[in-house]
C-alpha cells in the first residue's frame, strides 16, 4: 500500500518537472523549508493518510506550502505568491499521481490559506494550499 512519503514523492515529482513552475521558484520535497533554501521556493508533504468510508477506498491531504520574501516595507510580496499559488493549481489541481498498488483519482484543489509570517525564517511569508487525495488500495 502506499505510505505519506511515496504520495508525497509522486506530487514533488509532478511539481519538479514543470517548467513553468520551476522558473517562478524551487520546489523541496518534507514540510519544512531547509534553512539555507532561498526564496521563493515551496514545499510539499502529504497529511492526514486514513481509510475512506468504502472497501480499499484511502484519503489523504497533500499540502504545498509558498515561500517569498517580504517586501522592503515588510509586506508580504502578494505577486510572487499568487504567481506560485497560481503555479501549484495549474499543475496539481485534477492531475494524477502514479501509485504503486493503488490507483489514484485526479487530485482535488482545496483550502487555501492567507498569507501568514513564520517566525523560523525572519523576513519571509507563507501561504498554504491544500489538495485532495483518494486513492484505491490493490491487496
Amino acid at each position: 500500500m502506499p505510505n505519506i512519503n511515496d504520495i508525497t514523492t509522486a506530487v514533488y515529482k509532478l511539481l519538479k518537472a514543470d517548467e513553468t513552475l520551476g522558473g517562478l521558484c524551487t520546489v523541496y520535497k518534507g514540510s519544512k523549508r531547509p534553512n539555507r533554501a532561498t526564496n521563493p521556493s515551496v514545499t510539499v508533504e502529504t497529511k492526514h493518510l486514513e481509510p475512506g468510508e468504502g472497501e480499499g477506498l484511502w484519503m489523504c491531504d497533500v499540502v504545498t506550502t509558498a515561500f517569498a520574501d517580504n517586501q522592503a516595507n515588510g509586506m508580504p510580496d502578494h505577486e510572487c505568491l499568487d504567481a506560485i499559488v497560481s503555479g501549484l493549481y495549474l499543475v496539481l489541481e485534477d492531475a494524477e499521481i502514479s501509485l504503486e498498488n493503488a490507483r489514484a483519482l485526479p487530485l482535488i484543489r482545496g483550502d487555501i490559506g492567507g498569507p501568514s509570517w513564520n517566525n523560523t525564517h525572519e523576513g519571509e511569508t507563507s501561504q498554504e494550499c491544500t489538495f485532495g487525495l483518494i486513492f484505491i488500495k490493490y491487496d
